[in-house]
């Protein structure tokens, strides 16, 4: 799962855990299951991207993110690490103080990250991960989390895996929905939240690349 060379590999200040594995493997079966989801969803939007240059996706991200980055978009919920398992799979409504738990999870992607002893990936695909785990609930309208971003000032990478993310959660089985959600209804919520939730650039490629998964 690591894929960085080990001359790249230095040790966090931090590090509670020996390696990316080890952190990986304290998540729920759930958990994972979903962030692998996303990864795929994300990437196939990214490398349709790269394919065309388009946003500029090459000269922003550089050539080494496109081998590793299906798995960084795998690893945006990183933060969930201090998410109570009993929060995680509760099905009843949340408080305001367990919904705030929750939205935390991308604070602390950065406390997630340098929990990691043996730095998994290079200086520069480090920054472009914690750019995906911090910045993946901000909005395109500026009225998302943690820091009410906006347009661009969203980084790119973000703005490819919040739509992924918005995705599979519409889409993925819960126990508590009387009715599971299509393809085709969920691609119907992402095009009303373009230019709200989502660049509207963004969710056109998006329609185009969700038939390829």
């Amino acid at each position: 799962m690591i894929v960085a060379d080990k001359n790249e590999i230095s040790p966090s200040e931090t590090g509670c855990f020996p390696d990316l594995d080890a952190l990986w493997s304290t998540f729920p079966r759930n958990t994972r299951l979903h962030m692998e989801r996303v990864g795929k969803y994300a990437n196939v939007m990214y490398q349709y991207m790269a394919d065309a240059d388009m946003e500029n996706v090459n000269d922003s991200l550089g050539n080494e993110f496109r081998a590793v980055s299906r798995q960084i978009f795998m690893l945006h919920d990183i933060g969930r690490h201090y998410i109570p398992f009993a929060l995680l799979n509760k099905v009843e409504d949340l408080t305001k103080e367990e919904l705030q738990l929750i939205k935390d999870h991308t604070v602390n992607a950065k406390r997630a990250i340098k929990s990691i002893y043996a730095q998994p990936f290079p200086d520069e695909i480090m920054k472009i991960w914690e750019e995906v785990a911090v910045f993946h609930h901000e909005r395109f309208d500026g009225k998302g989390y943690p820091d009410q971003l906006s347009g661009t000032e969203i980084p790119l990478v973000a703005r490819i895996c919040a739509i992924a993310d918005t995705y599979d959660g519409i889409t993925s089985w819960k126990p508590y929905k009387k009715k599971q959600t299509t393809r085709e209804e969920a691609l119907r919520i992402i095009e009303e939240e373009a230019g709200g939730q989502f660049q509207p650039e963004l969710v056109e490629i998006f329609k185009r690349c969700i038939v390829r998964v």
